[in-house]
């Protein structure tokens, strides 16, 4: 009587087995190439936010400069708006003025309430980031003008 031998019978099992790590590599390969294009994206999105933040805080900042050298401190009109470039961005500032004396020190103070929308283009949607800020400002009158 002939006796099989267990090696004999798995003739081909490495062909299948072959064939399915190959088929689970592919998957893993799929999935990380998902996952990269999607982080991608994110970064991209990410990118266009953070300069429209930037775009933003410049035009507070660009704002507190001029107000503090008294362009929109002496002025009568009580708001205004106006557009400024920073980089390939831009900012669009509104402001809102009010006077009020400072209790402490009877001085006529200017307090602004300024907004300012960072743009930063992009397509196919334009990143829009806004900011508020509170500025004040003393109206002491400069030396020579009195």
């Amino acid at each position: 009587m002939k006796t099989k031998d267990g090696l004999m019978d798995q003739k081909g099992i490495a062909l299948v087995v072959a064939l399915v790590m190959l088929l689970v590599l592919t998957f893993v390969g799929v999935a990380a190439i998902s996952t990269t294009s999607y982080e991608a994206r994110i970064a991209g999105n990410e990118r266009v936010y953070n300069n429209a933040f930037y775009a933003g805080d410049g035009g507070i900042e660009n704002f507190r400069g001029r107000a503090t050298t008294g362009e929109f401190v002496y002025s009568l009109a009580p708001s205004g708006s106006y557009q400024v470039a920073i980089g390939d961005c831009v900012s669009n500032v509104t402001w809102d003025k009010k006077v009020v004396v400072d209790p402490s020190s009877g001085e006529n103070k200017a307090v602004f309430k300024v907004t300012s929308e960072g743009v930063s283009p992009s397509f196919p949607t334009a990143g829009r980031v806004k900011i508020e800020s509170i500025i004040e400002v003393s109206m002491m009158t400069p030396q020579g003008y009195n």
